[in-house]
């Protein structure tokens, strides 16, 4: 699988009214810069593109797609911290150093607004409703990532798949007659990284799932047909 590290000079550009079309009008974020004047920049990940934190601090608001957060290590060891999808930010903080760096990997298409973390700041000391909006969302944040610390803490391997595939159910999603369908691909490789395991161990797990029919294969997406039987996978475990 080759992954693009993502170009920022080249794939980043100015938001403009032109540029944002219907599709942002909803956004309370962008609802908000755009009400009082604040610049920000938004751009589109293809898959597999990464993202490296630097030392400059911005924060990264998801508009539309999933994103995988990693910690690298010099000896490019990689632990998976975070699963991070529409609505949700990252990147609030310098975090680097010689011995390891921080990446976010993009799953799926991926649509991002980047802003310069002191201009949030600001404007939360000069807005106090949106101090309130973006306190309430780091609370959110927060209770996110100890949601996904529970599913890779599983002692089992099954129980973190399964539970992988629950939340990818639920946060990324579409109902349909057969199921709740993945908005995107995963390959067993990308599913063995975010939890921690091996991609024969998520291979063998996948087949395990096909084979009792508690999930399907669509355009090579996965068909999660009944969450509350999947997830007696975990209690059974």
């Amino acid at each position: 699988m080759t992954k693009n590290h993502f170009n920022q000079k080249k794939s980043i550009s100015t938001f403009s009214e032109s540029s944002s079309g219907n599709f942002f009008s909803y956004n309370p974020w962008l609802l908000f810069f755009n009400s009082n004047k604040i610049s920000y920049q938004i751009f589109l990940l293809q898959p597999n593109d990464i993202i490296l934190f630097d030392s400059r601090s911005r924060l990264y608001i998801i508009l539309l797609g999933s994103l995988i957060i990693t910690k690298v290590f010099k000896s490019t060891h990689k632990i998976t911290l975070n699963l991070l999808t529409t609505g949700d930010t990252f990147g609030q903080l310098e975090l680097s150093n010689d011995n390891f760096y921080y990446e976010a990997e993009a799953i799926g298409k991926t649509k991002i607004v980047c802003i310069n973390y002191n201009t949030i700041i600001k404007a939360c000391s000069n807005y106090p409703l949106f101090n309130l909006f973006f306190v309430n969302h780091l609370i959110c944040c927060s209770e996110k990532a100890y949601h996904f610390t529970e599913i890779i803490s599983h002692k089992s391997i099954t129980s973190r798949l399964v539970s992988l595939l629950l939340l990818l159910a639920e946060q990324n999603g579409t109902q349909s007659n057969n199921g709740i369908i993945l908005n995107f691909a995963m390959t067993h490789k990308m599913l063995a990284q975010i939890i921690g395991s091996s991609r024969v161990s998520v291979t063998r797990i996948l087949s395990e799932l096909l084979k009792t029919k508690l999930i399907s294969i669509q355009k090579k997406k996965i068909v999660v047909h009944s969450p509350v039987l999947l997830s007696q996978r975990i209690l059974n475990k």
